[in-house]
């Protein structure tokens, strides 16, 4: 059957989750829930009443018409990423990596993977509208998403950007969206099809102190900290 032919299980919810923010108070530490997905709307009223935060990533964050949200719709109590593990990275994203990674797998045919790299194309832009909108990119750039065959810089800019100019209490960004890799951690359906969890990042650690093009790297997401007001946030 479909996951959407699935079915919710009913626990004693409420006392769990009191026991897990007791917890937290405990121990001084912040609880974010994966409410990603198929989400029962309760279950995210739930979180909220606890203080628990909910986790917001920007390909999910879209309105009734299907846009992406702006910057500033997103809630003040939650994490938000650009990505997870299971999921593409940004630059994968934009050059549909993890359709070819699919289809390399054989969990999709070439039927499908036609109609997602359409629907892809549609979802680039998308992206590209709102970054577009914020004036997150400069308004001499093309605004088809054809004119991009990959993530540029400025693009990776703008969405790292977006991200942080969020009022959501926690921002993280995977090393993969920072260095523009390509490729995911991991590849869900599949098991010995993909090197899940065992490919290398693209710089050693020692590059990562070091090196020019990750200081560039860096460099750009500690301005964007500064811009958006998040360095004294704790002040």
């Amino acid at each position: 059957m479909e996951a959407t032919e699935g079915a919710y299980v009913r626990e004693r919810n409420e006392d769990f989750v009191r026991i897990l923010a007791l917890e937290s108070v405990r121990n001084q530490v912040v609880v974010v829930g994966e409410d990603l997905g198929t989400v029962d709307p309760s279950i995210r009223e739930t979180l909220a009443r606890f203080g628990i935060l909910s986790y917001r990533l920007f390909y999910f964050e879209k309105n009734e018409r299907g846009e992406f949200r702006h910057s500033e719709e997103y809630p003040l109590q939650s994490l938000v990423s650009s990505t997870t593990h299971d999921l593409p990275t940004l630059a994968g994203f934009w050059v549909g990596a993890d359709i070819a990674a699919r289809r390399a797998a054989g969990t999709i045919d070439d039927a499908v993977q036609r109609a997602q790299l359409e629907q892809r194309r549609t979802e680039k832009q998308k992206m590209l509208d709102v970054l577009f909108q914020l004036e997150l990119v400069r308004a001499d750039l093309p605004r088809a998403a054809d004119a991009y065959a990959e993530l540029t810089g400025e693009l990776h800019n703008a969405i790292i950007g977006f991200l942080a100019m969020t009022p959501s209490q926690l921002l993280a960004i995977n090393q993969e969206d920072l260095t523009k890799e390509v490729d995911q951690q991991n590849l869900p359906g599949s098991t010995w099809q993909y090197p899940n969890w065992g490919r290398k990042m693209r710089f050693t650690i020692e590059q990562l102190r070091g090196d020019a093009e990750t200081r560039g790297f860096t460099t750009m997401f500690h301005d964007w900290i500064e811009r958006s007001g998040r360095r004294n946030q704790g002040d």
